[in-house]
């Protein structure tokens, strides 16, 4: 009986990985799943040893504050590794943890293969020499990585993007008659904490010019749904433990954390704005190790371009935000021509099938592997 061992640390990591983990069981229906994840893997079949997925965290100094917790599961998992050695590991994107196993597992003979790409043409663009050293093959679901992971010698395939899938299993929704505008400050307890009041400040302005707007916010959990509620105090929001595709399909204009959900908002062609902040120290930081982009959300990223404001950390004020906002809801030729740019992005993604492609590649890599032996 053969043993994949998958690592996830992120919340939309662990909503890829249990679609991944339904793919690989219903190629292969005695294979045996386990590792760190969340409870969306765990729910699709994985043997879960540690909820890694609901305790993610953002930036230098809170990964500072958590190394030691950090360091003890990075040291128990080697352990198990060795101890039990699969016959793959499957690292899903949480490149912090996930290039260090990466190592420690090919040390121990180990096949690897990574599911969605760290960042590298962002961050640290010299980690791709050392993923080329220790990944036998690298899955991709952007499809300008393909050829900057072959160019470094790795064994790459663009096998798509799992937001595509989770979309096409999505059921819709009646769609509701009022103006809709989304709020969706990101899933972790930092980001909350910084968008959430500029989100609540732009939502009263457009209130004033739009009284009949509901503003809606979907959360991960209860637990963030319970701090959203907090920090919107006395305004009138609509918040949802989950939801994200209801609330994405009847939207029509969404304020959005950079990060997943700025792609997600994308594919249902809804215009938003991006924001983006951190401390002080994050921030500089993170300065320092990006090079070589010019913006720092994906949809952008993937137009080339800037197609959708980008309002990042003393610029993200609710009296720079709020005249793009209001722009955007209402029919001008800025969100005629943003709903036409997000179509052209999603048309670049493919179609759906991600997550059955790439549990073939894996298999087909753990073949190889046995073969080669």
């Amino acid at each position: 009986m053969k043993r994949i061992f998958l690592v996830a640390g992120e919340s939309s990591g662990d909503a890829h990985g249990a679609a991944l983990v339904r793919a690989l069981r219903a190629a292969q229906p005695d294979i045996v799943c386990e590792g760190l994840g969340g409870a969306a893997m765990a729910g699709a079949g994985m043997t879960l040893h540690h909820d890694l997925a609901g305790q993610a965290i953002m930036g230098f100094s809170e990964v500072f504050r958590q190394i030691l917790p950090l360091r003890r599961l990075f040291l128990e998992t080697v352990a198990r590794l060795r101890d039990h050695p699969p016959e793959c590991l499957v690292l899903i994107d949480y490149p912090g943890f996930n290039i260090r196993l990466a190592r420690r597992a090919r040390a121990l003979g180990i096949p690897v293969v990574y599911y969605i790409s760290p960042q590298v043409w962002a961050w640290k663009r010299g980690r791709i020499h050392i993923l080329a050293q220790c990944v036998n093959k690298m899955l991709v679901i952007f499809p300008f990585e393909e050829r900057l992971y072959r160019d470094a010698g790795v064994d790459c395939v663009f096998v798509g993007h799992p937001l595509l899938d989770h979309l096409a299993a999505w059921a819709p929704t009646p769609a509701a008659e009022e103006m809709v505008i989304g709020l969706l400050p990101g899933s972790r307890r930092q980001e909350i904490a910084r968008l959430m009041d500029v989100m609540i400040a732009v939502a009263r302005g457009i209130r004033e010019r739009h009284p009949r707007a509901r503003f809606v916010t979907p959360c991960v959990n209860a637990a963030r749904a319970e701090q959203v509620r907090a920090l919107a105090g006395d305004f009138p929001l609509d918040i949802r433990v989950e939801g994200m595709y209801d609330v994405l399909a009847q939207a029509r204009f969404c304020l959005v954390a950079s990060g997943t959900a700025t792609l997600e908002t994308a594919l249902f062609g809804v215009p938003m704005i991006i924001l983006y902040r951190v401390g002080t120290v994050n921030y500089w930081l993170a300065r320092w190790f990006i090079r070589g982009i010019q913006h720092i959300g994906i949809v952008n990223i993937l137009a080339g371009r800037g197609i959708v404001p980008e309002f990042l950390q003393h610029d993200a004020a609710p009296e720079r935000i709020l005249p793009a906002a209001l722009e955007l809801i209402e029919d001008t030729p800025a969100r005629v021509a943003m709903v036409a740019e997000l179509g052209a992005v999603r048309r670049s993604l493919g179609g759906p099938g991600a997550s059955e492609r790439a549990a073939r590649e894996i298999l087909a890599c753990m073949e190889e592997v046995s073969h080669g032996r």
